[in-house]
């Protein structure tokens, strides 16, 4: 056994691949590298039932999916056949376990996993032969191979009051996530059965080292599946599995009403872009030139500058809604004005439309628009839903704002349970 190690750990070496050689017993220690490098893999050979009693030891206290396995039974006489006839899960897999078994001498490779962590499930996945290497007989994707799931009873766990997944009467799921479930229940043959509703997500106790409401419910086994919205944090990430984000997001601070109203004396020139400012003004000034050319034309005893200064005069007086002396009696001069007085007309209908609207719609000037400015103001209170992990954000954070920030939340006892009712008391 020792020389076979030996030739392959320098075949692995060849090959680029760092390997190592150690004892069931010291599988526990070497799972400190599982975050320290990309998912390991592992050889476990087999010999005799010693070793299998000793493996199934070592694997009952190891994350059985967080590596990739190769598992070789090397067969003696009078020897019992696990490999082919395994008796229970003594290996703990799980449904996600990708674990690799050869049968002694068999070209055949197989691929354990469990569904319901009693019962091991054997496929048949490749052939492998000294003068074919390994060929593939299946698909590649995994989780198209693994896609029944032989009726299994999931227990379920949901939070009073979700939105996204709402308890029905006769025991289903309603809401986008019920609707969802029931889709993969149809697809991948199984079913789930609601064993608790909590009134929290859940949150992290450091000094107790303990889980709160449904996540508590998934770490201490008693759920199989949380149907709820979630945030996904560092700590949650470490404890529980999440599914593929289904929607995303955005988190917002949501403040009440500020009770005073303030109207900006910019909003009287809010009512136009600065582009219809630009031409308005521009076809005043051209209009005063026109008028002044076509004054010349008819003759006049008055210079250029006078003219365009009395024109000027002329068309502000208008604006101002005064009326004209001494106006020509040249018709087209009369037309000339008569455009400017409609011209002014239509503009002041759609500049008093335009300010109305402006002036009645609520303009609300916010005291902070960030949580710098939240801890500067000092006069607000964040109320975050209780058993989440907006709480956690800042109650675990070592972040300077973030622990003044907890400075100004309300005490455990004192939260909201549901969004609802935190909006409720913002309002």
């Amino acid at each position: 056994m020792t020389t076979t190690i030996f030739k392959w750990r320098r075949a692995l070496s060849r090959e680029g691949v760092a390997s190592t050689n150690l004892y069931f017993s010291q599988l526990q220690e070497s799972s400190y590298y599982l975050k320290q490098s990309i998912r390991p893999y592992y050889i476990a050979l087999i010999s005799n039932p010693t070793a299998i009693n000793e493996f199934s030891l070592a694997t009952s206290t190891f994350d059985m999916s967080s590596a990739v396995w190769l598992v070789i039974f090397i067969y003696k006489e009078n020897d019992s056949d696990y490999c082919h006839n395994p008796s229970g899960n003594i290996f703990h897999l799980k449904f996600n376990t990708e674990m690799m078994v050869r049968c002694g001498t068999e070209n055949i490779v197989r691929e354990w996993y469990s569904i319901d962590t009693n019962q091991i499930e054997i496929n048949d996945v490749a052939t492998w032969s000294l003068e074919g290497g390994i060929t593939k007989i299946v698909p590649d994707f995994l989780y198209k191979r693994r896609c029944n799931l032989r009726g299994l009873i999931m227990r379920a766990v949901v939070v009073k009051g979700s939105q996204f997944a709402i308890k029905k009467k006769n025991g289903e799921i309603d809401g986008i996530f019920g609707r969802i479930l029931t889709a993969l229940c149809e697809t991948l043959n199984f079913r789930f059965k609601i064993v608790s509703e909590v009134e929290e997500y859940g949150e992290w106790n450091p000094e107790e080292k303990t889980w709160s409401g449904g996540i508590a419910e998934l770490y201490n086994g008693r759920a199989d599946i949380f149907i709820s919205d979630f945030i996904i944090s560092k700590k949650t990430l470490n404890d529980v599995d999440f599914t593929l984000p289904l929607l995303t997001f955005r988190h917002i601070l949501v403040i009440r009403e500020p009770e005073n109203l303030v109207i900006q004396w910019s909003s009287h020139f809010s009512t136009f872009t600065c582009s219809v400012w630009f031409s308005m003004f521009g076809i005043l000034i051209f209009s005063s030139i026109f008028l002044v050319l076509l004054k010349i034309k008819y003759g006049t005893g008055h210079k250029i500058g006078y003219l365009l200064i009395d024109n000027l005069l002329e068309i502000w007086g208008i604006f101002c809604q005064q009326g004209l002396v001494g106006i020509s009696h040249k018709f087209s001069l009369r037309i000339a004005y008569f455009s400017i007085f409609l011209l002014v007309f239509v503009f002041w209908a759609a500049y008093s439309a335009a300010l109305i609207s402006i002036l009645t719609s609520i303009n609300y000037i916010l005291p902070f628009n960030s949580l710098e400015g939240f801890v500067e103001d000092g006069t607000y209170h964040l109320i975050p839903t209780h058993g989440t992990a907006f709480f956690d954000k800042f109650a675990n954070s070592k972040d300077p704002v973030a622990e003044k920030v907890l400075k100004l939340t309300l005490t455990n006892e004192k939260l909201p349970i549901t969004e609802l009712e935190g909006f409720k008391r913002v309002r």
